[in-house]
């Protein structure tokens, strides 16, 4: 018996699906733009008794919108985070982040990738804390999914310039 050859078709390409599925017990950053990220705050029983419905529909997420430098890990988030730009990083802002011991800091420096002088990252590379410079939306990308796996992650952002 011969098998019927089929021809080859070409490959569909599907549309690039986002999962709207999340942990609700840690910060998520849900949006990012000039001069703002948006993030959700963990869900605890007061989120649940004063928050209405997000624009995903969970009854319970609060959406916190912040404007300036922040830090932000699955478990904790510091705003307002000394340097807005990458050029007013100074040492005590990297072991700020060296001191929360996190697997890998992960930093955002506004619209474009900019990178600090080597020497600032030293509390980093002294606690065995690996670090990632990249431009802060791709930051905020690598924290969403870095953070979903459950990995612990610190995002320290600065905000994308209008």
């Amino acid at each position: 018996m011969s098998a019927t050859m089929l021809p080859l078709l070409p490959k569909k390409r599907l549309p690039m699906q986002v999962n709207h599925e999340f942990d609700i017990h840690i910060h998520r950053i849900k949006s990012y733009g000039p001069g703002e990220v948006a993030i959700t705050l963990p869900f605890d029983a007061d989120t649940l008794l004063n928050a209405e419905s997000s624009e995903e529909g969970t009854k319970g997420v609060l959406i916190e919108k912040l404007t300036q430098s922040a830090i932000i890990l699955p478990e904790l988030l510091i705003k307002n985070w000394a340097p807005q730009k990458i050029t007013e990083l100074r040492r005590e802002d990297v072991q700020r982040l060296a001191n929360l011991r996190p697997e890998l800091v992960i930093i955002g420096t506004g619209k474009r990738l900019l990178w600090p002088e080597r020497a600032l990252l030293t509390p980093l590379m002294e606690a065995g804390i690996g670090y990632e410079i990249m431009d802060t939306a791709a930051a905020c990308r690598t924290y969403n999914i870095l953070s979903y796996e459950g990995r612990v992650v610190a995002a320290a952002l600065m905000m994308i310039e209008h």
